[in-house]
């Protein structure tokens, strides 16, 4: 009989005759000073039926059956609330905030005492795991962001026997009040249930650009998962007064990118409807103050719908997503954005050639080349002040070809040389720390990674060093950082101890100061890569990390910032840097990028000065070709 209510009480799975084991996402938005995470891929595709509850079920039996039926979201968890009292189904309301614990233990625990003679039986059941996640969002039916959180959490089911059966009449966190809105799921369930998607906001910092905010949602059939899309884009915080249409809203203060983007959609705009015309084109019709809009601030209202919605999903097979159009209604006005004129806004890499360092040549000592065509070099040469010492990283400004601005770093001496050598050579010496990486804004401002914090060398000629404002960390030790192209997000290495952690932190301003994080959030990806020691930003989705499996062993990953597993790309041994550009998302027949350009650096030895190799292929098979003599290869940015 037990063996039978365990079958009964699983989830039955159709459409795939795969067993698979799910572990939890790699990645999700962390409060700072939690950094923990672990590894998973979600399965898209995969129906599941839930089943009711059985007659002579035990108190166990009924929360096992209650957490296997949750994880599907058939008409308003119809199957999940037969294993509740009327009383509490009434009262409980899920949304799509899942709170995420692997593999739970369900224990059966005593009756409280002090019962009424003739009451009802009451049973406890504590159902205790590993609580790994969060999904904060900013309402029941809106997208949100995965934290993770420390440690194990204990809930208490309590149970009524009422005419043979039990049923479950509360729920509650263990020294915490109930939430009627609570959602537990499974980590494998979790993985397998929802799906990953990107909703689109405008940078703070760079205007018209769109910056990319992964949002995991429910798999729902019919038109509900673009209805959860749409409102979350709605659904942002006003910084200005209430009533007044405004371009300056936020994301939710849920979102990691709070305070350093903006949305297009004024406050008080509200979805009437989401149609799906030919099975390719959305319709979305909105009211509210989105009436009130003029058609410039509405042409940015349908960018940000067009890549949430049409935007082939990039943590996925393109199949996933059949809108091809999306259309905008409000009101009488009508209007249909399309690709070719959104498709650029979303910023990528500079297509300049890239950089590197010589460790000696010729002319004198180090000097690093710029290499504009394969004949064709352009040094700078190094300092006298560095005595023949190579920088310990370098980055190259975004101007044009022959305006741009050389940086590179030693020890706590940072060092400006023009390419066009005017001006000549500026010095900065950092408060604390020594420098570790160097990266360049678009706005021409100079990000430094120190091991005591991060710092900025503005673009004016005048200006010092500036500190940048960071939450508390486990350390300040930034090992590297890149400035994405959208300049509202940084990639980070942070080394606390023995291990390193992979970090998205969004960047905001104010007149006087600089910060990273200012809602207190960050995003960690790329948990199941050990030894991280360089990155690069690969495309607006993904990062290429370098990771340091042993004494002069690397290996190269490519690291997605949404739940998925990291993907490990053939290299050749020695690599100790790695730089990429992909200046726009033009792909040939087979759906490889044609445009994308990523270097390596070996490191030099006794017998070689060092190697810079080239992939000339793709990275899902690389083939690898020498392209200079030298070492630790940049593209400008």
């Amino acid at each position: 009989m037990r063996s039978q209510v365990r079958l009964a009480a699983s989830l039955l799975v159709l459409g795939s005759a795969l067993a698979a084991c799910a572990n939890l996402p790699t990645s999700g938005t962390v409060q700072v000073k939690s950094l923990q995470g672990s590894g998973g891929q979600p399965q898209p595709g995969i129906q599941i039926v839930p089943v009711p509850p059985g007659r002579g079920w035990e108190p166990t039996d009924i929360v096992n059956g209650f957490l296997a039926a949750s994880a599907s979201f058939d008409n308003n968890f119809a199957v999940a609330r037969k294993y509740l009292t009327t009383w509490f189904s009434h009262r409980w309301h899920p949304g799509l905030a899942a709170t995420v614990i692997d593999v739970p233990n369900v224990n059966s625990n005593t009756a409280p005492k002090g019962l009424v003679p003739g009451a009802p039986q009451t049973k406890l059941v504590t159902v205790t795991g590993r609580h790994f996640e969060e999904l904060q969002t900013a309402g029941p039916n809106q997208a949100g962001s995965i934290r993770a959180v420390r440690g194990s959490s204990t809930y208490r089911f309590s149970l009524i026997e009422k005419g043979g059966v039990w049923r479950i009449d509360a729920i509650s966190l263990i020294g915490q009040p109930s939430r009627q809105s609570i959602l537990l799921l499974t980590s494998a369930d979790f993985a397998r249930d929802y799906q990953t998607r990107d909703l689109y906001f405008y940078s703070g910092r760079l205007p018209g650009a769109l910056v990319p905010d992964p949002v995991p949602i429910p798999q729902r059939p019919g038109n509900s998962g673009l209805e959860i899309l749409v409102n979350s884009l709605l659904h942002a915080k006003s910084r200005t007064p209430a009533g007044k249409p405004t371009w300056t809203s936020a994301p939710p203060d849920s979102s990691w990118l709070y305070g350093a983007a903006t949305t297009a959609f004024p406050t008080g705009t509200k979805l009437l409807s989401v149609d799906v015309v030919g099975g390719i084109k959305a319709v979305v019709n909105l009211g509210g103050t989105a009436r009130q809009a003029s058609q410039a601030q509405l042409h940015r209202m349908a960018a940000q719908l067009w890549w949430t919605l049409v935007n082939p999903p990039p943590f996925g097979p393109a199949s996933a997503n059949q809108i091809r159009s999306v259309v905008l209604q409000v009101g009488r006005r009508s209007l249909q954005p399309l690709g070719p004129n959104v498709a650029g806004l979303v910023p990528r890499g500079t297509a300049a050639p890239p950089y590197y360092q010589l460790r000696s040549g010729p002319e004198g000592p180090a000097a690093v080349v710029m290499r504009a065509t394969p004949s064709q070099q352009a040094k700078v040469y190094l300092p006298e002040a560095l005595g023949g010492q190579t920088f310990s990283t370098i980055a190259v400004s975004r101007p044009p070809i022959g305006s741009a601005v050389l940086a590179g770093c030693l020890g706590r001496h940072v060092y400006l040389m023009p390419q066009s050598r005017a001006g000549g050579i500026v010095t900065r010496l950092l408060p604390a720390g020594d420098c570790t990486s160097l990266s360049w804004d678009f706005l021409g401002n100079l990000w430094v990674g120190t091991t005591k914090g991060v710092f900025e060398i503005p673009a004016l000629p005048s200006a010092g060093v500036m500190t940048v404002q960071i939450p508390p960390l486990p350390s300040q030790d930034i090992q590297s950082l890149r400035v994405a192209p959208d300049g509202a997000r940084v990639a980070l290495l942070v080394r606390s101890g023995s291990s390193t952690k992979i970090l998205i932190a969004a960047i905001s301003k104010i007149p006087t100061f600089t910060y990273l994080a200012q809602s207190g959030q960050m995003l960690r990806v790329g948990s199941d890569v050990t030894n991280p020691v360089a990155l690069t930003w690969l495309d607006p989705d993904h990062l290429l990390v370098l990771d340091q499996t042993g004494a002069g062993k690397t290996e190269i990953w490519e690291v997605p910032l949404n739940s998925g597993n990291s993907t490990e790309i053939a290299s050749p041994p020695g690599v100790t840097s790695l730089a990429a550009r992909w200046p726009n998302p033009k792909v040939d027949a087979a759906g490889t990028p044609v445009d994308l350009q990523v270097i390596i650096g070996i490191a030099p030895s006794r017998t070689s000065p060092g190697e810079i190799e080239i992939d000339r292929s793709g990275l899902v098979n690389p083939d690898w070709v020498p392209l200079v003599k030298g070492i630790t290869p940049v593209f400008p940015g």
